[in-house]
């Protein structure tokens, strides 16, 4: 009798197969997997070849916005031919297009083929770093594929009886922190949301929050070039957020001391960090035990 461990094993070997396969017959750049976490609220890269990095595994993607929250939203398949150019007003939510420099991308549904698994499992998600159109024809191969390792998943899932999140539940998506990374992106400085939780904390904590990147961009650390915000979760569940850029440190005792209580009331501290003349100031937010605050709110 063959072990579970062992099983899974198998399992993982053939869905990589089947990946493997698919993007040498497509001709892709890249190709990945994520699937919905057991609550159906969250969505999670868990494979991919081709990538450049292993940022992917620390993304989070909301359910109904992006590539992934799109594709188990409607099960259909989402074609985005011109990255960023189609999605311009809503680039922030397309993290894995962004940090795997992709062009164009396709996204298709990963269903259970069983009747009592009526949420989808993931999605699978195909892009070229070039512009490509896909024709039918392609976007039949990857629905097999999908179909595929819909089969795999079959095997090796316990069925777990879930419910779309209620709207309340939803995140924010017009929300403090939103806005003022579309702000700060349209002054040019590059903003990476790869943890998408921080959109479903309260309007309350996400001003916090965006109050934080305010200060840092425009007192703390003003005028440096090349500036970049990284927002992304670490190996036990917390946000970790760096602000990074070229040139010299402005900031005053009295800006110290603001952005101290800020991120004091975040639970969290600041960590500057001085190399040549790049600047970098990261914190980490403890985002779960923030999410948690939202249940006991009366």
């Amino acid at each position: 009798m063959t072990e579970p461990s062992s099983h899974h094993q198998t399992i993982q070997k053939q869905i990589q197969t089947e990946l493997e396969q698919l993007k040498s017959e497509l001709e892709l750049d890249f190709i990945a997997v994520a699937l919905a976490d057991e609550n159906y609220r969250d969505i999670h890269w868990k494979m991919a070849l081709g990538a450049n990095t292993e940022r992917y595994k620390k993304i989070m993607v909301r359910m109904g916005k992006g590539m992934a929250g799109r594709v188990l939203k409607t099960k259909a398949p989402y074609i985005v031919n011109y990255f960023p150019e189609e999605v311009q007003d809503e680039m922030l939510e397309y993290p894995i297009f962004l940090i795997e420099s992709i062009r164009s991308g396709m996204g298709v549904s990963v269903d259970s083929s069983r009747p009592e698994q009526k949420l989808s499992y993931g999605v699978l998600l195909v892009g070229q770093r070039e512009e490509r159109i896909f024709s039918p024809q392609e976007v039949e191969r990857v629905e097999q594929s999908a179909a595929a390792l819909a089969a795999l998943y079959d095997h090796t899932a316990s069925f777990v009886s879930l419910v779309e999140p209620d709207e309340a539940e939803q995140a924010d998506l017009t929300g403090p922190l939103l806005q003022k990374l579309r702000s700060l992106h349209n002054e040019g400085v590059q903003c990476e949301l790869l943890d998408q939780r921080l959109t479903r904390l309260s309007s309350h904590r996400q001003q916090e929050i965006a109050e934080v990147l305010d200060v840092l961009v425009h007192d703390y650390y003003s005028g440096l070039s090349n500036a970049k915000i990284t927002m992304e979760q670490d190996a036990i569940g917390y946000t970790f957020v760096v602000y990074e850029g070229e040139g010299a440190c402005s900031h005053t005792h009295e800006t110290f001391h603001t952005l101290r209580e800020l991120l004091r009331s975040l639970k969290s501290d600041l960590e500057v960090s001085v190399a040549q003349n790049r600047q970098s100031v990261r914190f980490a937010i403890p985002t779960r035990q923030l999410l948690d605050e939202i249940h006991w709110e009366v």
